[in-house]
């Protein structure tokens, strides 16, 4: 069983963290917040949590060329597919003559034109060793039928995490299983930068209490604490410290509930 399967089908609360890879259009200290990825991956992976890494081709490139691919295999990693159209290297776009460069929602393009995209930036990917890739996100939360269509006929990615109430996100068979991010609605998702840590606990206080899993969403341009991000957007406690909240919080549930749960399961 692949570990994307083992989180899927595993019963009841479970935590995970999904974490969008972004490229240059995002992040303009992408070496360094990547050479903060394995500080975040060691913490998930010591505390039993997966961490699903979606990853745009820059950032692949960038784990390449600091030599991490193989290292983050070492942890408890899934790996997924991210696009964003509008911010792909030359080497996927010279195949790609219909791209607008001002065009940054992957559902604008026809199904044909999603099967390219699709098709060059997987090559690209497995091309530097982000392999398996067993999971989609797009860009924006951006995938509709044709999405499903074009994944299913040319990979063998079978789920795809989008928050469900984004507008973006057209989706009307469930042709791929899909893993949502936890979220309320449109704008209240459990976002590691979103609300204030005390709002973050909350929230997955809330899950645990429905007994329902939990993936978490953030974003690679925020590895780095001293990334411009923070400043820029008021963000006052970097995501490794946020992780480490709602981890201390996990461990009263194991604590507290899971062997009450165990005591049941034994009468």
């Amino acid at each position: 069983m692949s570990n994307i399967e083992k989180l899927v089908n595993a019963k009841g609360f479970q935590f995970a963290l999904s974490m969008d890879c972004e490229g240059t259009n995002f992040d303009k200290n992408l070496e360094n917040n990547t050479k903060n990825l394995e500080r975040l991956l060691r913490l998930n992976s010591k505390n039993n949590i997966y961490t699903i890494l979606f990853i745009t081709p820059y950032f692949a490139d960038m784990l390449s060329k600091l030599n991490l691919v193989e290292k983050i295999k070492d942890f408890k990693v899934i790996f997924g597919l991210h696009v964003h159209p509008d911010n792909l290297p030359d080497e996927i776009k010279c195949h790609l003559d219909f791209i607008k460069d001002d065009e940054e929602l992957l559902t604008a393009y026809s199904y044909e034109e999603q099967k390219e995209i699709i098709k060059y930036s997987m090559d690209y990917l497995h091309h530097k060793g982000i392999t398996p890739i067993e999971i989609f996100r797009g860009g924006y939360f951006s995938m509709d039928d044709d999405t499903s269509k074009a994944l299913i006929e040319l990979t063998d990615i079978k789920y795809e995490s989008h928050n469900i109430y984004r507008e973006q996100y057209k989706v009307t068979k469930n042709i791929l299983t899909p893993v949502p991010v936890y979220a309320f609605n449109n704008n209240e998702e459990l976002r590691l930068e979103y609300f204030t840590t005390e709002k973050l606990v909350q929230m997955l206080a809330q899950a645990i209490k429905d007994n329902k899993k939990a993936l978490g969403i953030t974003h690679s341009y925020l590895l780095d604490p001293e990334d411009f991000h923070y400043k820029r957007d008021n963000i006052t406690k970097d995501i490794h410290f946020r992780l480490k909240e709602l981890i201390k919080v996990i461990k009263l549930y194991k604590q507290a509930i899971e062997p009450i749960e165990n005591i049941k399961l034994k009468s």
